[in-house]
């Protein structure tokens, strides 16, 4: 009978901490990807379908800004949220041209031990419109680390002008099964962050050549316990090869990674949030 009672509360403990995985997708990508034949949209709804029954997820449509912007003030504190930006971080959590480099919702929201996966352009990339608005600076002001840039080569003005061919990590073999070798334009450089409380938790593919250069990886903050995750970041004239998806990638490293490995340890306190009337419009 103790032995059923254990079994039980270990069922119950883990059903409890799965319900509170919650996670929010804005479904906006930079208009070239919309542009393209086989459409953005199949690759959010890839990831959200590997996902949606195993997480709490909100969809917001690329419009709503203001609904987005709602939901990671309500899932700042505590931490434990998961936020995945598909290519365009909306104004209302990181001001267009740089206006709040310090204090935005976004950086709030990762400095409180949150999660942010992004995909498409580079990170933090803010376009209404037809023209980004805020630069490659963003992700130094998000991350605290001015040194940071997600060019080819490393450093502030380090395009190049092939892209970056990155080749799959025995970890990224072992969890991403879709992975396989591709061209990237907007990878981490590690080094940057050599400095900053930021350290490279997993890298699922990489380029050693220059120096170490990560897309898919996660960096971790030692000192907040957010989590800042690239996966495939390209520029339209380097999408990769037709058999790479960043929706499997993304969703099967969720999966298979991220929920079991990371997400599961945390306290259950800490991961319950209040979802309000927020509601999923997929």
């Amino acid at each position: 009978m103790k032995k059923l009672i254990i079994l039980c509360l270990i069922v119950l403990v883990s059903s409890q901490a799965e319900a509170n995985y919650n996670f929010a997708i804005h479904m906006d990508s930079h208009p070239w990807a919309r542009e393209d034949p086989k459409g953005a949209q199949a690759e959010i709804d890839t990831v959200i379908k590997l996902i949606e029954n195993k997480v709490n997820l909100t969809a917001f449509d690329p419009k709503d800004i203001k609904g987005l912007a709602d939901w990671v003030a309500a899932h700042t504190e505590g931490g434990g949220n998961t936020l995945i930006l598909t290519g365009i971080t909306p104004s209302t959590i990181y001001p267009i041209g740089n206006a709040k480099p310090d204090g935005s919702l976004l950086e709030e929201f990762l400095d409180a031990g949150n999660t942010i996966f992004n995909t498409g352009e580079y990170t933090f990339y803010t376009s209404e419109g037809p023209a980004e608005t805020n630069g490659q600076v963003a992700i130094g002001h998000v991350v605290d680390v001015p040194e940071a840039h997600v060019w080819m080569g490393r450093g502030p003005d380090a395009w190049q002008g092939n892209p970056v061919e990155m080749t799959p990590t025995p970890d990224g073999k072992d969890l991403i099964p879709s992975l396989k070798k591709y061209n990237t334009s907007y990878p981490l450089h590690v080094e940057d962050f050599d400095k900053s409380p930021w350290e490279l938790e997993i890298a699922l593919a990489e380029n050693t050549k220059e120096d170490l250069r990560v897309d898919p990886g996660v960096l971790f903050n030692t000192d907040t316990g957010g989590r800042l995750g690239i996966f495939i970041q390209v520029y339209v004239g380097d999408v990769p090869h037709p058999g790479v998806s960043w929706g499997e990638i993304m969703g099967e490293f969720i999966v298979n990674y991220y929920l079991p490995e990371t997400l599961s340890v945390e306290p259950i306190d800490k991961l319950a949030t209040t979802w309000g009337e927020l509601k999923s419009p997929h």
